[in-house]
């Protein structure tokens, strides 16, 4: 089995089955659905400006020890429920994209706004729940602008185990969808927004079976995040846009973890903008590489996974990249090599709130100050031509009594994966 495929196994958990787009409401509950694919709302003003592999595998539900450091002394974790098999909904009784009514809601706005001066759109639903994380409800776009891809629960008052995250709990769930675009077509803008305990999202286009490892569609780390920040969209990446298929089969992988005393809620929420066929001339590919997947730190060590590296082919540019790793890691660094010359372009040293960078004519990123651990790296157009490579690696410093392996557990396992996404240029064979 291929490296590639190997992460993939440990990563992928998808065992959902049915989805079903909408069904009936009450009171403080979506759709009687657990992953809902939302068209948009017609009332919704259209969009002004530019609107902008994870196969399914063997596990699922995974628990895992909560963090050594846990704010709650005394406090055994609870083990999750199993997930439900997904029920198709019943036939719908109300406008695609609507908003369930809620008694306790202040009155919101009639469609979702696209921000277009870096600010984010947040709390446009009127949640009232009991659970945090009600502002990050944001509405879809408009039906013929773009759809949304909602992962919650059916009701808010009785939720279905696999969306309740227990205090000392880490879970991962793969939650299998439909894509609400009923003809090919391209976007680039997309809106992420998750509860408060979500770790990551990743969405993959899965299109096969086994270790097909499909192709990734968008991912983030942060609670709220727009790509490309602002819905801004640079002079040279007027033409960029990211291809699916009418009705494609999508997969989310969520990674959750509370470390409160309180019981916490996984839900998301995201929004895809799609852009005019005729205007995209450059197609987008998300890069995804993971370096070792087979390392073991023992406890106490001080150890640098890496440098890892790809080779590069096609001229082109990188749009964005972030280094995704774990709690025991101090600093995940990346370079652009091109001959002798070795430029530094991504260094972060926050793994809890991962920095995500993007590389544009419009963008200056805040310069690495290594002595202060101040984390930035390269500004501008960040240019790949074919026979450069992309080198990474990961500083780690074991604080466990326990090996840190390659696995999704936050404290107790590591990572070191770098994740991207390319225009006009691809990163290939991998050096280990």
């Amino acid at each position: 089995m291929s490296t590639q495929h190997q992460l993939r196994a440990l990563l992928g958990l998808g065992l959902l089955g049915t989805v079903c787009a909408c069904g009936s409401a009450t009171k403080d509950e979506f759709p009687r659905t657990r992953v809902t694919i939302v068209a948009g709302s017609s009332a919704a003003p259209p969009v002004t400006g530019n609107p902008g592999a994870t196969p399914p595998a063997a596990t699922s539900g995974t628990t895992v020890a909560p963090p050594p450091v846990s704010p709650l002394p005394g406090t055994a974790p609870t083990a999750p429920s199993a997930p439900q098999p997904v029920t198709p909904g019943a036939p719908p009784t109300m406008a695609p994209g609507a908003i369930p009514p809620n008694p306790a809601a202040a009155p919101t706005p009639a469609a979702p706004s696209v921000p277009m001066n870096g600010a984010l759109a947040m709390d446009e639903c009127g949640l009232k729940t009991d659970y945090p994380g009600d502002n990050y409800c944001i509405k879809p776009p408009p039906a013929d602008k773009g759809f949304q891809l909602h992962v919650g629960p059916a009701s808010y008052t009785n939720p279905d185990p696999q969306y309740i995250l227990r205090a000392g709990q880490e879970v991962t769930n793969d939650f299998p969808a439909t894509s609400g675009n009923t003809q090919k077509q391209f976007f680039y803008f997309r809106q992420f927004r998750m509860r408060p305990g979500a770790h990551h999202n990743i969405i993959t286009v899965t299109g096969g079976t086994g270790l097909d490892i499909g192709r990734r569609i968008g991912t983030s780390n942060h609670l709220s995040e727009d790509s490309p920040k602002g819905n801004m969209i640079a002079p040279e990446n007027k033409g960029v846009g990211i291809p699916i298929d009418p009705n494609q089969r999508i997969n989310v992988s969520l990674h959750s973890i509370n470390t409160t005393d309180k019981t916490m809620l996984r839900e998301v929420w995201i929004n895809f903008w799609y852009r005019d066929a005729s205007e995209v001339t450059e197609p987008v590919q998300e890069m995804f590489q993971t370096g070792d997947v087979a390392f073991a730190i023992q406890p106490h060590e001080d150890r640098v996974l890496g440098p890892f590296s790809c080779s590069l082919q096609g001229n082109g540019r990188m749009l964005w990249f972030y280094g995704h790793r774990h709690a025991n890691n101090v600093r995940f660094s990346a370079w652009r090599i091109r001959g002798a010359q070795k430029d530094l372009f991504y260094e972060g040293y926050n793994w809890e709130d991962p920095m995500v960078l993007e590389y544009s004519s419009t963008v200056v990123n805040p310069k690495v100050d290594t002595a202060n651990m101040i984390e930035g790296g390269w500004s501008g157009i960040l240019d790949f031509k074919t026979g450069d490579t992309i080198q990474w690696e990961c500083h780690i410093v074991n604080k466990t009594d326990g090996v840190l392996r390659f696995t999704n557990n936050t404290y107790t396992g590591e990572m070191c994966i770098m994740d991207a996404e390319l225009v006009g240029v691809n990163c290939g064979s991998l050096g280990l």
